[in-house]
């Protein structure tokens, strides 16, 4: 899966669809449309649209009027499949298409295991090098192992061992993927998991996340790895 699409969905926490709470309903819409996968975070700070207030996570009388963030990806035909589906559930709230280019994933397919890992032609735009940056973003399960450790935990510490000028790491509250399709988990007062997914985010010049890389297709064995180019506009001196 080199050429792929990325949706992202913004709706309020609190939306509710056929008795079922929005977000959860997109859930099970993704796994019936064959999607490989979704992760769920929920904001911190958000208004949108229908809520012009600001509403923050720590107050609880405006707790449920949180943004969700969904976001899919899979390849075009999956995301065309899924598409009707969001825009007959979204009454509110703001869908995003946009193409990507996966540069790692789980075997889909037995054929996959025995295929070599496809190479990718740098972004690289050396006229103007605040635009000679990119993005590695990461999603793999909070249970996800390297050896013997957290994968997420494991990809931070190996990125400041090769000089990666940072890393971020958020743990979305919902989601399902390769390696947890029979269960959807949830975090909160239903049930708290081992296995949410986590999102591990890498942003630096394009020859060090070049040098990273295979690294990081080693490591993620059950998750999916998305590269795209940024354009830098503000960094902190870079020693």
């Amino acid at each position: 899966m080199k050429s792929a699409e990325q949706l992202t969905i913004y709706v309020a926490e609190e939306d509710y669809v056929q008795g079922k709470l929005l977000y959860r309903a997109l859930m099970d819409a993704a796994r019936q449309s064959g999607i490989a996968g979704i992760t769920v975070m929920r904001t911190a700070v958000s208004y949108g649209q229908r809520y012009r207030h600001i509403s923050v996570d720590w107050m609880p009388e405006l707790a449920m009027q949180m943004i969700m963030v969904l976001t899919a990806i899979d390849q075009p035909e999956a995301i065309d499949r899924y598409l009707p589906q969001v825009q007959a559930l979204v009454k509110y709230g703001l869908v995003i298409k946009e193409p990507i280019t996966v540069v790692h994933h789980a075997p889909v397919s037995p054929d996959e295991l025995a295929q070599p890992a496809q190479q990718f032609t740098p972004f690289s735009n050396q006229e103007n090098p605040m635009t000679d940056f990119e993005r590695l973003t990461i999603y793999v399960g909070e249970s996800d192992q390297w050896q013997g450790k957290p994968v997420h935990l494991a990809l931070v510490e190996e990125a400041r061992r090769h000089g990666l000028v940072g890393a971020t790491v958020v743990r979305g509250m919902t989601g399902y993927g390769k390696h947890n399709q029979e269960r959807i988990m949830f975090l909160g007062i239903i049930e708290l998991s081992s296995d949410l997914p986590m999102v591990v985010t890498l942003i630096d010049r394009t020859d060090k996340i070049e040098q990273f890389l295979p690294l990081v297709q080693e490591m993620v064995a059950g998750g999916i790895v998305v590269r795209d180019a940024v354009n830098v506009v503000h960094h902190a001196p870079i020693e």
